[in-house]
């Protein structure tokens, strides 16, 4: 059984709303920081806590993982932004017998993985700098959402020797997103905390915990939800400039 946990969902709304709140605020110091910008390739590196919102949030409880990309300044505190980030929604592990007969002796795991992959371009306002700087963003692109299965060893040094994919899903999807770079020391990087709202299409076909059932013989039963599968993530991160 699943259990739910709203007063981490509650905390986390509240603090999106600070962040975004402390970007609209920081937002007209902009033009003044320009000049302090003069690096033009940016590349940010981000741990990732997704809260699932409305009808996701009834089958998931959160996600994580972390994301990646790049951004090319193309004048002042604009940029052009391009990211790809995975996270995993849930998982499930089973210890089974490797077969009928003598090899029946022999147990493997089976590992199931529920996942989201995905990626985007857009624009971005607000750069890393020298100085404390809000930033504010949108990209457009997909969401892939998936479900496999492999099967390891009961050693956990063992590796999987054998995979597949149970089910996939891929839909459109926008971000919105803001947060806050603080610079580190002198050097060239910076920390970068923010939020980011994704819309994934009108509805989304994905596999959570039970939603594979296996039969005695023959292949599983797999019933996939239909839902949207909107996602509030909470970032923290590392900017490098060059």
């Amino acid at each position: 059984m699943r259990r739910r946990w709203p007063h981490l969902r509650r905390r986390s709304r509240v603090a999106a709303v600070c962040a975004l709140s402390l970007v609209a605020a920081a937002l007209p110091a902009q033009n003044a920081s320009a000049r302090d910008a003069p690096s033009r390739l940016f590349v940010p590196l981000q741990l990732q806590l997704g809260l699932p919102q409305g009808e996701f949030a009834e089958n998931v409880e959160e996600a994580g993982g972390f994301g990646g990309g790049f951004m090319f300044r193309i004048a002042g505190e604009l940029a052009v932004r391009a990211e790809l980030g995975a996270m995993i929604y849930g998982s499930e592990r089973r210890s089974v017998p490797l077969g009928g007969g003598p090899i029946g002796r022999v147990n493997v795991e089976v590992v199931t993985t529920n996942s989201i992959f995905g990626g985007g371009l857009g624009l971005q306002l607000g750069l890393p700098g020298s100085r404390p700087r809000p930033y504010v963003g949108g990209t457009i692109g997909f969401s892939n959402f998936s479900t496999s299965s492999e099967v390891r060893g009961t050693d956990v040094s063992n590796e999987p020797f054998a995979t597949t994919t149970n089910y996939r899903d891929a839909t459109f999807a926008k971000n919105l997103m803001g947060g806050l770079y603080l610079p580190v020391g002198k050097g060239k990087g910076v920390i970068d905390i923010g939020v980011r709202h994704t819309w994934n299409g009108a509805a989304v076909r994905y596999l959570t915990e039970g939603d594979i059932v296996d039969n005695p013989t023959g292949p599983p039963t797999i019933t996939p939800r239909r839902t949207r599968a909107d996602l509030l993530t909470v970032v923290l991160g590392y900017s490098f400039r060059f």
